[in-house]
């Protein structure tokens, strides 16, 4: 394999401190550059952003498909990892598309969840109000995605506001949005999160 220069670069070869700085740069670039095509693409510049990064479009598509392989074995996995949230003690509930959440003293969330159409849908995240403005939601939906982007499974949200008392449609979105969700054309009325999204604001690394 050889570099950008076409020389064969040294095994052993150790990157200074710039290289490895301007490597790290180039990285989040690139991490960046993934993130506007998804959101370009969202809006309708599919065949604009096609024309002018191929590899990443191509990418962001095969991601699609990838998601939707196994689901059925995908869905059991996804949930055992909502067993284990440190300081919450998880059930599910009698219908199988509820899991609910414990303290030691209270219920405090449940997560409403069904596996249809080769899909993960969440169809919403409920806090007990004394137990809102903790994180609580937060720390449920980071559980979901890193289980769902280690197998790979893309995630359909549709989620209406619960009563007068939670967020509004608009805060609800906003709130998914800094998740990595976004509109899509296979997802009506609802968003989709991509596995690895790069619209992900808690987890966009360099990769």
């Amino acid at each position: 394999m050889t570099d950008t220069n076409g020389t064969i670069p040294d095994p052993h070869h150790r990157p200074t401190d710039r290289e490895a700085a301007l490597a790290h740069e180039v990285e989040t670039l690139q991490s960046a550059l993934r993130a506007i095509v998804a959101v370009a693409m969202q809006h309708g510049l599919r065949d604009y952003c096609k024309d002018r990064h191929p590899a990443i479009v191509q990418e962001l598509e095969a991601g699609l498909d990838l998601s939707e392989q196994c689901v059925e074995l995908k869905y059991p996995r996804i949930l055992a990892a909502l067993q284990d949230i440190p300081g919450l003690r998880a059930s599910c509930g009698e219908t199988g598309e509820r899991t609910y959440f414990q303290n030691d003293v209270d219920d405090v969330a449940y997560l409403e969840h069904a596996l249809k159409d080769r899909r993960f849908v969440l169809r919403g995240i409920w806090v007990v109000p004394a137990y809102r403005g903790q994180g609580i939601a937060h720390r449920l939906l980071r559980k979901l995605i890193e289980a769902a982007d280690e197998t790979q499974c893309g995630i359909a949200l549709y989620h209406e506001p619960f009563g007068t008392q939670g967020l509004k449609k608009t805060e609800l979105e906003a709130f998914y949005n800094r998740h990595g969700f976004q509109q899509h054309e296979t997802t009506p009325g609802g968003l989709f999160r991509f596995p690895g999204s790069p619209l992900d604001l808690y987890a966009r690394r360099p990769r």
